[in-house]
């Protein structure tokens, strides 16, 4: 996210996540700054995972801290569910993706911290 306050970023990348698991998720996350909304990018591959700056792609979700935070602990578990507790996205389907990414999935921290 913004570079004076990572935490939000951090957290995801220090989540735990499963080998198998690929994908790009273009959102818009609340800044720890502002409150401004800063276009990033998702990303999950080879069991590591990052926040990095917008890429280009069409957004697909919208998250404040609070709904990143709920997400990264896999609680959101339908399209509908997610949508009620505010979270916006362009399609039930980008929302299913986004929640996918998660559901079922217990975070874990790495012993190295």
């Amino acid at each position: 996210m913004d570079a004076a306050h990572p935490r939000p970023a951090e957290a995801v990348r220090l989540r735990g996540w499963p080998a198998h698991l690929d994908t790009t998720i273009p959102v818009e996350l609340e800044s720890n700054a502002d409150g401004a909304w800063i276009p990033c990018t998702l990303e999950v591959k080879n069991g590591q995972a990052q926040v990095n700056a917008f890429g280009g792609h069409q957004l697909s979700a919208r998250l404040s801290r609070g709904q990143l935070a709920v997400w990264d602990a896999g609680s959101y578990l339908t399209a509908a569910s997610t949508r009620h507790a505010g979270v916006t996205a362009t399609s039930d389907e980008a929302l299913t993706h986004l929640i996918r990414t998660t559901t079922g999935l217990e975070p874990w921290l790495l012993d190295a911290i």
